[in-house]
């Protein structure tokens, strides 16, 4: 088997954004990464660095291992720190143009409107996450498919769709635009997780 393709095409076409609690379910993790994902996001807002040290220092190899690309939610030095391959940075964390000149990772930007969408192309970032494209409890209007295909269309970089996607919808997302998605509950809460990962990972291979 050749070495594994770690280009940024490769790895943005289907994200699992896993919390500290579910990334310490090995079974079920291992899993969904040998099953179809492709980019691990540990999400832990609520960490201390410390604390978020110690989680993706136990998810650094894992992913490697298995060929997947593993991003650290909004603190870039702690992905530096474990040897991450990439930051992905929201509202808690500093501009994109302020990270990119120390940083060389990938730095991935959660963008909900097309100024968003701009300021991460001006600030240098390689990736966009745009949501939410369905319906999410507290997460407000969802944009629809045919708003994230205008909005995608506006930008350069790649946008990957976040926000109440499933496998029977993945396919509209990636018809919209999209060069992958990011899925939580869909994997999540997934009776055979590797069932539903090997199908949202079907719908986002080109054809």
């Amino acid at each position: 088997m050749g070495a594994p393709d770690l280009s940024l095409d490769a790895v943005l076409r289907l994200i699992y954004v896993v919390n500290r609690e579910d990334a310490r379910d090995w079974q079920r993790l291992d899993a969904m990464l040998g099953a179809g994902v492709t980019m691990l996001w540990l999400r832990a807002p609520e960490a201390t660095g410390a604390e978020l040290y110690r989680a993706s220092r136990d998810l650094v190899w894992r992913c490697k291992e298995r060929g997947v690309a593993l991003v650290i939610g909004d603190r870039a030095d702690v992905a530096a720190s474990v040897g991450a391959h990439g930051v992905q940075l929201g509202f808690r964390s500093p501009p994109v143009r302020k990270v990119r000149p120390w940083y060389d990772g990938w730095i991935g930007m959660s963008c909900h409107s097309e100024a968003e969408l701009r300021a991460a192309q001006r600030g240098g970032a390689d990736y966009a996450v745009l949501s939410p494209v369905f319906g999410v409890p507290t997460k407000g209007a969802p944009l629809g498919t045919a708003l994230f295909e205008r909005l995608r269309a506006g930008v350069d970089l790649p946008v990957v769709g976040l926000g109440g996607i499933e496998g029977p919808t993945a396919d509209a997302v990636r018809a919209a635009g999209a060069n992958g998605v990011a899925v939580i509950r869909a994997l999540r809460d997934a009776p055979d997780p590797a069932e539903a990962a090997r199908a949202l990972s079907g719908a986002m291979t080109p054809r």
